[in-house]
């Protein structure tokens, strides 16, 4: 039969901008074996698959997560942040104090009071009163955190009635964590501003907390807050821009009262959101040139697909508000989408309501048409429901590639986050993205928990690599052979084997343990192998991808053949 053109391949003649790669003829694309020995000789490359730094809701800045990879060997990092997010798409413009709720384009706001103090509503604005020196605040609550996300591009118009003499007005905005620097420990730094305490602008940085004097006169004005500037200035050793605006809240020190009508947000680079975006990552390419950054986006108002790679574009989701569509229409269309901007896609944490319906799902749909799926996730019964889809998909020959991901918001801890702190490991060429395209598409990775082992995968059909491959033969079986490096002490190396007969939507699966890390068989026609490392307590610590063997190629993509 004919060889079967990889996407990869078409996207290289068509020369689709953003791959980084030479143009070359459909024609000139190696045989599947000899690709099938590239990104093997090497050491693999380690990448973190899922992050979301300043530009999404959490309190991670790409500067924690950056610690956090040099400190584990992690070569590259994809910030995978939320689309709508990195754009503000439906984002909230102002923040109104008329009321205790206050209502923009149909996303609701509250105004939550904490501390000693009271607050009235008349006449469009908030009236706080506090009791003395501690302070009384209202904590901005937005739906679907419709305010937080990076200061980079961020000025804040504040119409503002400063307290009476002896007290102030304040707002106060809870920033991002950092790493340790400046003589300062890690943590999540803050930002207050003094509305009126003061008669001239002043600036004091005590640790992690920032305060800025802002003058105002005594009746109803508007003041106008630059944070990135004020930033700059407080903490000169940080990437300012690499800050979200996580929280907000108004206030008044003192027995007041202040008086508060609004917050007024401008977001000026948001039509260039991943020019902003690519600016802050700009500045840490000094700063950490042993680590590779690539931006990326998890694309999120859809079933939450990851984009890597290719011409990355914002996806027009209209003016509407950020409220996603869980339809698998919408989800395939943006797949597609993704495809044809040279990018790949990752179906992202997809466990539904069980395994079981799962399996059923991602057979049904070949799983939304993505390149990977997220499977080592979370906490043990969710890699273990995840591992039970994987297998469906292996059996009915859906090839997606299994990665390990983090999905992590808060930068502050991989190593000992026990629940959520996978790692993918790839045989590539180099930390190049091409060639993490290319080990990607042809399933040579695999997934593992630095904290309890980091050693490699391996897997070879008869003497050719062989993780992630297709191999056809006309014989009865094939020699393959699974090796895993360094296994935990008393961990053991367990080989799953399934029938690939495409035969129903559920597993069809035996095990067979190899505590020397190595494990070689003859895998029936018609079959498939994969590998799991286990802790001394059994736990799964990596997670390998399959390796079929099948009598022919039909529709495999020429990334995964491999003929013995």
């Amino acid at each position: 039969m004919g060889r079967v053109l990889s996407r990869r391949s078409l996207l290289r003649a068509a020369g689709v901008a953003g791959l980084g790669v030479p143009v070359l003829s459909a024609c000139t694309s190696p045989a599947p074996a000899t690709r099938r020995t590239r990104g093997v000789t090497g050491d693999p490359v380690s990448v973190a698959m899922h992050l979301h730094s300043s530009f999404s809701e959490g309190t991670a800045s790409m500067a924690t997560h950056l610690d956090q990879a040099r400190r584990l060997g992690v070569d590259v990092l994809f910030w995978t942040d939320h689309d709508f997010r990195v754009s503000a798409q439906g984002y909230r413009r102002r923040l109104g104090l008329g009321a205790a709720t206050d209502t923009e384009h149909g996303v609701a706001l509250t105004w939550k009071p904490r501390g000693p103090g009271r607050v009235g509503y008349a006449d469009g604005a908030a009236e706080l009163t506090g009791t003395g020196a501690e302070a009384f605040w209202l904590d901005a609550d937005a739906w679907n955190s419709t305010y937080s996300g990076s200061i980079a591009d961020t000025t804040l118009a504040v119409t503002v009635r400063p307290a009476a003499p002896g007290g102030y007005a304040a707002v106060q905005l809870d920033l991002s964590y950092h790493p340790a620097g400046g003589g300062r420990p890690a943590g999540q730094y803050r930002l207050t501003y003094r509305i009126g305490a003061t008669p001239t602008w002043g600036w004091r940085a005590d640790g992690r907390d920032g305060q800025v004097d802002v003058p105002a006169p005594a009746g109803w004005s508007t003041v106008t807050l630059h944070p990135a500037d004020d930033i700059g200035g407080l903490w000169p050793d940080l990437v300012a821009g690499d800050n979200a605006l996580h929280k907000l809240r108004v206030g008044v020190v003192g027995a007041g009262p202040a008086g508060f009508r609004e917050v007024a947000i401008d977001r000026s680079r948001r039509a260039d959101s991943l020019g902003l975006m690519r600016d802050v990552m700009a500045q840490y390419s000094q700063r950490y040139p042993d680590r590779r950054q690539y931006a990326a986006l998890e694309v999120s108002l859809v079933r939450h697909l990851n984009w890597f790679g290719g011409e990355l574009t914002m996806p027009d989701y209209g003016d509407r508000a950020p409220v996603k569509d869980d339809g698998i229409p919408a989800a395939t269309a943006m797949v597609d989408r993704v495809h044809r901007h040279g990018g790949l896609a990752s179906y992202n944490h997809p466990l539904g309501a069980s395994p079981q319906a799962t399996a059923a799902h991602m057979v049904a749909t070949r799983a939304l048409g993505a390149d990977i799926v997220e499977v080592a996730y979370g906490g043990p019964s969710i890699v273990d429901g995840m591992l039970h889809v994987l297998d469906a998909c292996a059996r009915n020959l859906v090839l997606v590639t299994a990665n390990g991901v983090t999905d992590d918001h808060s930068g502050t801890d991989w190593y000992s986050n026990g629940k959520s702190n996978w790692i993918t490991r790839m045989w590539a060429d180099s930390a190049e993205l091409p060639d993490l395209q290319d080990a990607l598409l042809a399933g040579r990775v695999w997934a593992y928990k630095p904290d309890r082992w980091t050693g490699a995968l391996r897997t070879t059909a008869g003497d050719s690599p062989g993780m992630g491959a297709v191999v056809a033969t006309a014989a009865r079986s094939v020699p393959v052979t699974v090796t895993a490096t360094e296994l935990p002490r008393g961990g053991a190396l367990e080989v799953v084997t399934g029938r690939a007969d495409r035969a129903a939507p559920v597993p069809a699966v035996s095990a067979v343990t190899a505590t020397g890390g190595t494990h070689s068989a003859d895998v029936a026609t018609g079959s498939y192998v994969r590998a799991v490392v286990r802790d001394a307590a059994g736990r799964i610590v990596g997670v390998g991808n399959p390796t079929w063997v099948v009598r022919e190629h039909a529709a495999v993509p020429t990334e995964r053949q491999l003929t013995v």
